[in-house]
């Protein structure tokens, strides 16, 4: 198939899907149906899901990958100075600013201001892991955004205390497991 074509396709495709999405929103509003559009295309497991489907069926990649060893992601993450429960995950307590930086490809499901965590952004990875981080100063993604591994995703902008929640196939990590990971996937 021609690439112009091809590409022409995939726009017709995606530009259905946001109507067809509209339209049935539109229509449960009005009491037309009985759908909850919102909580299918909202949530974070469903739109991984069609971002990988949509993935599979449109993406060509000409340009075979090569595989390089890389720098460690976040190094930074853990230098912490001290730990403490607080709220389902962990306060980490930092002396300097960091980034924080996308672990691997993923989604960003949230970013927005929590009553226990202040500015808070959560990260659900295709491995399906979601990551939550409070307390951060800054952000540097919208919500609904598909990022990339070593993408700057908030900023850790003034010493202090960043809040912490690793969620992995629907269980929560505890301590222990929460450093276990970070070891596992800064440094990869």
């Amino acid at each position: 198939m021609d690439d112009r074509v091809f590409k022409k396709w995939k726009w017709i495709a995606a530009g259905i899907l946001c109507i067809t999405v509209l339209v049935v929103n539109d229509l449960q509003g009005k009491g037309h149906f009985n759908l909850n559009i919102k909580s299918v295309v909202y949530s974070s497991e469903d739109l991984n899901l069609m971002r990988n489907v949509l993935r599979e069926v449109f993406v060509t990649e000409d340009d075979p990958t090569i595989a390089v060893s890389s720098e460690a992601v976040n190094n930074e993450l853990l230098s912490f100075i001290a730990v403490k429960p607080y709220n389902n995950g962990y306060l980490l307590t930092f002396e300097k600013t960091l980034p924080i930086i996308a672990i691997e490809n993923g989604l960003v499901v949230y970013t927005g201001h929590n009553t226990y965590t202040g500015k808070t952004i959560s990260v659900f990875y295709e491995n399906n892991t979601t990551v939550t981080y409070g307390y951060v100063d800054a952000f540097t993604i919208l919500p609904y955004t598909s990022i990339g591994k070593g993408q700057t995703i908030a900023n850790k902008e003034e010493p202090g205390d960043l809040y912490i929640q690793i969620e992995t196939n629907g269980k929560r990590l505890n301590l222990e497991e929460t450093i276990k990971w970070m070891r596992e996937f800064v440094q990869t």
